[in-house]
């Protein structure tokens, strides 16, 4: 992974003395200053360093302890994932799920400094990623950080309410490892997944018979669409070349499969 944390600056544009009201943003590296993204002059830029520094003091501020998970960055966007390994629900016997956090930020404009939970399977680490069913919280930040402290406080009151929302899932997650899954919904899931590429999809199904042998497996009772969707998360997850549509993915198979249970 790209080193996040590099110095980083924004100067104006300008060709042939013309004087642009876009901003170049740039990575300072060995040989010198590389561009990363173009903003426009209202662009607040955020180092990368201090949103860590902010997912530190949030972490403090809140009711839990927390630990770090991952970080992700490309050169552009940046995550940064941290987990509380205490905060956990079970899915079945050994089978528990921890409540994570996740802080992201841009050079580029195309993610807000912005935070977000989700969960965690703690048997495999998969990352569980949901749009629709946890909160998402975007910084509102400038120049004087005024309000730092209050949005610090504001984020931290979503981590401590979190449990009527983790609960509704954990349900779900529960009803997942009890509905049988065969080649019949197999096929009926990837008809509700159009947006996954073929790639992808191959990657999960490739993970998923590796987990569960033959085909005649599947048609087992202990076959459940708990195990299928954790190979979802499993490939999206701890991809080695991740990027912001793994991240995209996870919530959108996350958000589809939980949405279509009661």
């Amino acid at each position: 992974m790209k080193n996040p944390y590099l110095p980083i600056r924004k100067v104006p544009l300008d060709f042939q003395g013309i004087k642009s009201s876009a901003f170049s943003v740039q990575m300072e590296k060995k040989k010198g200053w590389n561009e990363v993204g173009v903003v426009s002059n209202k662009y607040l830029l955020i180092p990368n360093k201090e949103v860590k520094e902010l997912a530190s003091n949030i972490a403090t501020e809140s009711n839990l302890n927390w630990e770090p998970l991952n970080t992700f960055f490309d050169g552009r966007r940046y995550f940064n994932g941290m987990i509380c390994k205490s905060q956990k629900s079970e899915v079945a016997k050994d089978d528990d799920v921890a409540l994570g956090m996740g802080f992201w930020n841009s050079y580029d404009g195309s993610t807000a400094l912005s935070f977000r939970l989700f969960l965690v399977r703690l048997v495999c680490t998969n990352g569980m990623v949901t749009k629709d069913f946890f909160s998402n919280y975007r910084f509102k930040h400038d120049n004087t950080s005024e309000n730092y402290q209050e949005e610090i406080i504001k984020a931290a009151n979503i981590i401590n309410n979190s449990e009527e929302q983790v609960d509704v899932v954990m349900d779900k997650f529960r009803k997942m490892n009890e509905m049988e899954f065969n080649l019949d919904e197999l096929a009926r899931v990837r008809k509700q997944l159009p947006a996954i590429p073929v790639t992808t999809w191959g990657k999960i199904v490739d993970q998923y018979l590796k987990n569960h042998g033959n085909t005649e497996k599947m048609d087992s009772p202990d076959n459940s669409y708990w195990t299928f969707y954790n190979a979802c998360t499993d490939i999206l997850w701890h991809d080695k070349k991740p990027t912001t549509a793994s991240f995209s993915h996870n919530a959108y198979i996350t958000d589809q499969l939980l949405g279509a249970i009661a």
